[in-house]
């Protein structure tokens, strides 16, 4: 389906599957990198992972020029925190203060949907919280997906995830889930973004090491 922006112009979309589990020590997010617009792909390697502190990324989804003025809007806060306090925030509080800059743009929202990881060094455990851009903030499940493809990805989600999984097997279900969703979604394809999250910090794949997933 076709968007306009305020400006009466056709918005690029990150159509999009993305997914986020928690594992046994950390947070596993993916994507793929398709972006378009209407019905053309007019992008082939959009991010939709970032890196917004020490051990906390997001999974972005909708209009790319809101979900990157909402990442740099998160990497501003969670910076001057850290000058400010001279310690890190934690996966919920970052959420919470996410939550609260969606609602106060609620009457102008910024048109995107999110997942937020991060590694609680407090609690030595992942968490993920999924966003919506009325600052709708969930957390009590140990997966999510957004986007077009969310619901193929959850199916392989359902009946894949376990509590207390491993590294790679956490890596290896998120792949296929967004994979899945990309050979039935069109809006979705073009390569996968993985990043993993623990107590090290946030570690983004390489396409080799995406590949040997997908291999086994």
């Amino acid at each position: 389906m076709q968007s306009m922006n305020k400006n009466g112009q056709e918005e690029v979309k990150t159509g999009t599957t993305t997914v986020a589990l928690e594992y046994d020590s950390g947070v596993v997010l993916a994507t793929e990198k398709r972006a378009s617009m209407g019905y053309q792909v007019s992008g082939k390697n959009a991010k939709k992972v970032y890196e917004i502190d020490d051990g906390i990324g997001i999974t972005t989804a909708g209009s790319v020029g809101d979900v990157q003025t909402v990442v740099r809007y998160m990497k501003a806060e969670t910076n001057l925190f850290k000058y400010r306090k001279d310690r890190r925030m934690s996966p919920k509080t970052v959420a919470s203060l996410m939550a609260n800059i969606l609602q106060g743009s609620k009457a102008l929202p910024y048109m995107g949907l999110f997942i937020l990881g991060g590694y609680n060094h407090e609690d030595e455990k992942g968490e993920i919280y999924q966003l919506d851009p009325a600052g709708g903030i969930l957390g009590e499940d140990t997966f999510y997906a957004t986007g077009s493809g969310s619901q193929i990805a959850y199916g392989l989600l359902e009946d894949g995830f376990r509590e207390q999984m491993p590294r790679d097997e956490a890596v290896s279900l998120a792949i296929r889930s967004v994979k899945s969703a990309s050979e039935r979604d069109i809006a979705s394809g073009n390569g996968f973004s993985v990043m993993v999250i623990d107590k090290e910090g946030c570690h983004v794949l390489e396409d080799e090491e995406v590949e040997q997933y997908l291999a086994k």
